[in-house]
């Protein structure tokens, strides 16, 4: 019982030194530093938020990367012109370095399907002022989903019709890798 007691003593004791030492929110700290933003102002906004193109893009990773401000994915800046199957562009994106960084992943549909915007008047579905380079529209881009029921096809989409269609693994397809967020559903793709 008296453990007890001078832990939670000593427990208030610290807490009470720590305000003293801390500055106020908003307020310099000595020196005149600016004090560090609240950490949930450095998370990225929700998927709830529509934010127009200007706000919505960043380009990071010396250029080489784009963050998307809402969904807080890093795509590539300069999507493949080559196509892959979908194994080799599975392999492709685990294997990429771009701006130094590696974690890259081929997209849920999800993911690509975030970056549709059927509004766009570019000739591409994505939002017109984005900062990516050019969006080939020949074929579509494979996504890491599967094809309900087909475990030998998986999901990919067409930025030129807005369509998510289900393909055969060995179609050839475009690539666009992205960084963070879920790689794949979890379920065995061929």
């Amino acid at each position: 019982m008296c453990k007890i007691r001078f832990s939670v003593v000593g427990a208030v004791i610290v807490f009470a030194v720590s305000l003293l030492f801390t500055p106020a929110p908003g307020r310099a700290a000595e020196g005149g530093n600016p004090p560090s933003p609240p950490i949930l102002d450095n998370l990225p906004p929700t998927w709830s938020k529509v934010l127009p193109a200007n706000l919505r893009f960043e380009l990071v990773l010396n250029g080489a990367g784009v963050l998307d401000k809402e969904t807080g994915l890093v795509w590539q800046q300069s999507p493949f012109n080559s196509i892959w199957t979908y194994q080799g562009a599975r392999a492709e994106c685990n294997l990429l370095e771009i701006g130094g960084r590696m974690g890259w992943h081929l997209p849920t549909v999800e993911q690509l399907t975030s970056l549709i915007d059927r509004s766009s008047t570019s000739g591409k579905m994505v939002p017109d002022g984005h900062p990516f380079g050019l969006i080939w529209g020949r074929y579509p881009y494979w996504t890491a989903s599967p094809y309900p029921g087909a475990p030998w096809a998986a999901l990919q989409v067409n930025f030129v019709t807005g369509e998510v269609a289900g393909a055969p693994m060995y179609n050839e397809y475009h690539v666009w890798c992205v960084r963070g967020g879920q790689s794949h559903t979890g379920e065995p793709l061929y």
